[in-house]
């Protein structure tokens, strides 16, 4: 039996060029991705494995390859090119509604492409969507591995996407929640 560590993230965070554009916004954005790799850093080190697997942009390095590499890590990025994407029937659009999403949703939380580069490891972090966290630690549960799941939308520091507004934020935004936060 495998353990299998799958930690969810705001995709927002992940991304290693700041995307923010008032000193206030990137603050925060700073202070909630250096949260987000001290996490992810106690996660890798804790569970020393074989393979981290991210869901990450497919054209820049994320946080997790950035971990995993140095960690000595072996990495692969989860996330579907756009061309097996309009194979399984995923739209571009697959986001703006309720049911192409929870369609989408399923084909993205196929674990076959972590199980093709885990080779021999008895131990995985995964970093995926928060969306995905139950419906991916169910399949490795299923499977019959050892499933340790968290989301970082409930960690303490976790605040969202900060929304911006006359050079200050004016709220937040919890792409999960679909709603933004006002101050």
């Amino acid at each position: 039996m495998s353990t299998v560590f799958i930690v969810g993230v705001d995709h927002f965070l992940q991304n290693l060029e700041s995307t923010c554009l008032t000193a206030a916004g990137r603050e925060s954005e700073t202070i909630q991705k250096n949260a987000l790799r001290a996490r992810l850093e106690e996660v890798v080190s804790q569970a020393r494995p074989g393979l981290v697997a991210e869901e990450a942009k497919l054209d820049r390095d994320c946080i997790g390859k950035v971990i995993a590499a140095a960690h000595h890590c072996k990495y692969c990025n989860l996330t579907m090119p756009w061309e097996e994407r309009f194979k399984a029937g995923v739209k571009k659009d697959y986001d703006s509604a309720d049911d192409t999403r929870n369609a989408a949703y399923e084909v993205f939380e196929s674990f076959d492409q972590v199980q093709r580069n885990r080779a021999n490891a008895q131990s995985l972090v995964v970093i995926i969507g928060s969306y995905h966290v139950e419906g991916l630690a169910e399949l490795f549960r299923v499977a019959g591995d050892d499933v340790h799941a968290e989301d970082t939308y409930d960690a303490d520091w976790y605040r969202g996407i900060p929304l911006e507004g006359d050079g200050e934020i004016v709220g937040f935004f919890k792409e999960r929640y679909g709603r933004a936060d006002r101050r």
